[in-house]
């Protein structure tokens, strides 16, 4: 019998390297509306929902910017690389039986548009998106709807949430599930001292899931 039943996983830079487009099509989106920022004023508050990031850095019309951002990450995605061990962490988790999915802050036509590049993660089948719930991260409601829609008969013991940022963490917490941080995708000056693990590799997390 392993220790988790079910991992959930974060995808912005927990399974797929996005922050380099992210921050390239936002950065553009945000110019269009006369806003100036830095790389690390988006990076700080990723995790969040788009249009929840665009309204704290100060744009005037979030959805317009949002709408700007989806239209312009087409042509960054490029930019977005899938993290080195993710295949192999994914059969080593078949292998032992533990079923897994994704919880993501994305739209559903954002996250289909993306992820036409990436047929490995498009064919993950128990996917919570932005528009499944009306709270978002860092609230406890994408996680609590992924496993009340997907493993209703699994106590919140049998679930982790693997994740790069605080918002991550927070909404694990919230949802009463154990959290380990992505490492590989995390932002180094964060604190992750209330993670129950820190996975340097995706290979780490078949060590802490057995």
């Amino acid at each position: 019998m392993t220790k988790y039943k079910v991992a959930l996983f974060d995808l912005d830079n927990t399974l797929l390297k996005t922050e380099d487009a992210s921050v390239a099509a936002l950065i553009y989106a945000l110019n269009q509306d006369g806003v100036e920022v830095t790389p690390q004023a988006i990076v700080e508050l990723m995790g969040l929902p788009g249009i929840d990031m665009a309204r704290e850095l100060g744009s005037s019309n979030p959805a317009k910017t949002i709408d700007i951002f989806n239209e312009r990450i087409n042509q960054e995605v490029d930019l977005i690389k899938e993290y080195d061990g993710i295949d192999e962490m994914f059969a080593g988790l078949r292998e032992l039986g533990i079923e897994y999915g994704i919880v993501t802050s994305k739209l559903r036509r954002v996250f289909d548009d993306e992820m036409r590049s990436f047929p490995k993660i498009r064919a993950i089948e128990k996917v919570v998106l932005s528009d499944d719930t009306k709270k978002h991260k860092p609230h406890a409601d994408p996680i609590e709807f992924g496993m009340q829609k997907y493993f209703p008969k699994l106590n919140r013991a049998d679930v982790i949430y693997v994740g790069d940022s605080l918002f991550d963490m927070q909404s694990a917490h919230a949802a009463g599930v154990d959290f380990a941080n992505a490492g590989w995708g995390a932002i180094p000056a964060n604190d992750f001292s209330e993670a129950e693990y820190i996975l340097k590799t995706p290979n780490d997390l078949l060590e802490i899931v057995k």
